[in-house]
């Protein structure tokens, strides 16, 4: 099951796409899409949007440290939803690394380079809703 949800940043007025797919986690995402909305402060961590605790709680499902470029991500350590868009402070060279296992739960749309250029202004604490 494919869902495409909206990210909404409301301190700089912008939103990106997200499409939610259940074939890696498919527990964590019925768990995301039934606590929908959601709305919490987001921080950063390299090019790692990460949300504050969150009411959902899942344990780690087909749960991994390496992630691809726009995943999204559950990180059941901190309860948390995590954007993917680059390299974090403990990445690779060509390879993006989670601080510890998240459950995949879909991408970030990338129709152009400006999924990028909105998560780039991201800064600690601005409020997010995920609709």
């Amino acid at each position: 099951m494919k869902k495409q949800i909206r990210v909404i940043f409301q301190d700089i007025k912008k939103e990106i796409s997200v499409e939610l797919d259940d074939t890696h986690s498919p527990k964590t995402v019925e768990t995301l899409l039934e606590n929908l909305p959601i709305e919490v402060s987001i921080h950063r961590w390299g090019d790692e949007l990460y949300t504050e605790k969150t009411k959902i709680s899942e344990e780690p499902e087909n749960a991994k440290i390496n992630v691809k470029l726009f995943d999204v991500a559950y990180w059941p350590e901190g309860k948390a939803i995590c954007l993917f868009f680059g390299p974090t402070p403990i990445s690779k060279a060509g390879e993006i690394l989670a601080y510890s296992p998240v459950n995949i739960v879909g991408k970030i749309i990338a129709y152009n380079n400006e999924e990028q250029d909105v998560l780039n202004k991201i800064r600690d604490g601005q409020r997010v809703v995920f609709k």
